[in-house]
């Protein structure tokens, strides 16, 4: 049960790392290409968010098999964990997109 909850932890901090980390080195990248860093930020958090997820997760294909399990095979414990698993790293990777979205809206007043 406590390796549960610590992969419940784990996949919401590897997304939010994920959105985060991306996005801040690629506003960096973007910077050193004179382009704006903020909304070249707001644009990798849009198309990353998926990935960090996906990331969070240690990909798609055990995720998939889980998930038949459960549904083909009425495996509803196995079926309701990966669902949790799945809900956690979208947080991770939300939050993570919220941050990036606040730091670009907190500008100069």
């Amino acid at each position: 049960m406590l390796a549960f909850y610590q992969n419940i932890l784990y996949n919401f901090f590897i997304s939010l790392g994920v959105m985060i980390g991306g996005c801040l080195f690629g506003g960096i990248a973007a910077t050193f290409n004179g382009h704006p860093p903020l909304k070249t930020m707001l644009d990798l958090c849009e198309k990353i968010k998926i990935w960090a997820i996906i990331v969070a997760l240690g990909g798609t294909f055990p995720s998939f098999k889980v998930l038949e399990i459960g549904i083909f095979n009425g495996e509803i414990r196995g079926l309701v964990k990966q669902v949790i698993y799945i809900l956690s790293a979208l947080l991770g990777a939300h939050i993570g997109y919220r941050l990036i979205y606040y730091l670009e809206s907190s500008g100069p007043l």
